[in-house]
């Protein structure tokens, strides 16, 4: 695709854009002068040269899956950058209650100058006034162009305007033990077919005993399994997705019903473990890691793990194709986010265009294991020959996020993972369970 300016991007996509605005009647800074992508950390000479002034603070909040990284990865950078112009207060809030606390504090106006913002929870933060406008605000950036259209394009989420902007992306794909297929005697599958087809073959009693004791894969059928289902069930229609053209859940479908049963199938065979009906990712993770598993359904974010664990003895595979002859891959993106009612608002937008920079990109893509985007990190040998990351940057613009709506915290934390239970357990047939999913979609 085509990179453009930004302004360019959004006007094509026929959106108003005020340029002449100012966000809180402040002026803007002009953009961060800083170091190529490749570099460790920003030269001095980088750092914008100013009279001495008093230093402002900003509060920047994110979540992270080991406590300190973040700070320890990019503070040192920023303030060799900044100096003492700007302070930047890292804090770290667990993922469980970021949306909530976050909520709360915009609306009682405490809330941090800075965040990181999840798509799905855009248009309840845009609704409270608490997304500034980052169209104005990356307007006319220099690192505009290394941003493809269609990243832009998923940050819209449903707004008149661009109010996120690219942050992070993970883009799913299969793991694939080596020997275990080897054994076997079959090739990694290209088509779900094949996939559905590996899953009885890979089953096995590998030790004589009379009961199995390796499964062809590790399903997820609690919280977070719906990113797997849907790859192996809505890739059966051509251009398939949550809603129709008119806004309506469109998945009671006689053909996604099909596939939706010999998904379930995998666990009435016995081709994934017992534990399947509420396995969530601690759990596929460990049977996969421990051999219980020959095939996992997740992303660059486990690749060092399982690189300890397995040396060259596995592969990454894209996402198979389906019946359709489309794959229905997914991804899970991250935003940054500015709170318009910030009062340092110059100094948070400085520290966002630096943090979204192609250097503070790569540092984040490599210590994080997030899939690079911006076009001169992906041309970096160290993920031109990382086959994750490879595979990753090749399927990463035609990989799904999901639809935005307020009913897809529902959908996503409660009600996919208690209706696929049931159907697991026979309670309802696979129809019943796609109506239950279309009745929450659209709100009933």
């Amino acid at each position: 695709m085509k990179k453009k300016r930004l302004g360019k991007a959004l006007a094509a996509l026929g959106l108003c854009v005020s340029m002449a605005g100012t966000l809180a009647g402040c002026g803007k800074n002009a953009a961060p002068q800083n170091p190529s992508a490749g570099s460790d950390t920003p030269a001095e000479s980088s750092s914008p040269q100013e009279d001495k002034e008093e230093t402002v603070e900003i509060t920047y909040w994110y979540w992270e899956d080991e406590q300190g990284t973040i700070e320890n990865m990019l503070k040192d950078k920023w303030e060799a950058y900044a100096g003492d112009r700007i302070k930047v207060k890292f804090e770290s809030i667990p993922s469980s209650s970021f949306h909530d606390k976050l909520i709360t504090a915009v609306s009682t106006g405490t809330g941090p100058d800075v965040f990181i913002c999840k798509p799905m929870w855009a248009p309840e933060l845009h609704g409270m006034g608490g997304l500034a406008n980052m169209g104005q605000v990356f307007d006319g950036w220099e690192y505009a162009e290394e941003v493809d259209d269609f990243m832009l394009n998923q940050m819209l989420c449903g707004l008149d305007d661009l109010y996120l902007y690219p942050r992070t992306t993970i883009v799913m794909y299969l793991y694939c033990r080596k020997s275990m297929f080897e054994k076997a005697g079959i090739a990694y599958p290209a088509t779900v077919q094949e996939f559905f087809d590996a899953c009885e073959k890979l089953t096995a009693d590998t030790d004589g005993d009379g009961k199995v004791d390796q499964y062809g894969f590790g399903m997820r059928g609690g919280s977070g399994g719906h990113y797997m289902w849907s790859s192996f069930v809505f890739s059966g229609v051509k251009d398939m997705d949550y809603y129709d053209a008119d806004g309506n859940a469109a998945l009671m479908n006689e053909k996604i019903a099909e596939m939706n049963q010999k998904f379930i199938d995998l666990y009435h065979n016995g081709y994934v473990p017992p534990s399947a009906s509420t396995d969530g990712f601690s759990e596929v993770l460990t049977n996969f890691k421990s051999g219980v598993t020959a095939m996992l359904y997740h992303h660059i974010a486990s690749i060092n793990t399982i690189r300890e664990t397995f040396g060259d003895d596995f592969d990454v595979i894209p996402v198979p194709t389906g019946e359709s002859g489309q794959a229905f891959g997914c991804q899970e993106m991250t935003g940054w986010a500015i709170n318009p009612n910030s009062k340092n608002i110059e100094a948070a937008e400085e520290f966002v265009k630096w943090a979204a920079s192609p250097e503070i990109h790569d540092v984040r893509c490599e210590k994080l294991q997030q899939v690079p985007f911006m076009s001169s990190v992906q041309t970096m040998d160290k993920y031109q020959n990382d086959p994750a990351y490879k595979v990753s940057m090749d399927n990463l613009l035609s990989a799904h996020t999901l639809p935005v709506g307020p009913e897809l915290t529902t959908y996503t934390e409660e009600v996919w993972a208690q209706s696929f239970q049931r159907a697991l357990m026979g309670e309802i047939n696979s129809m019943e369970m796609l109506e239950q999913l279309d009745q929450c979609l659209n709100g009933e």
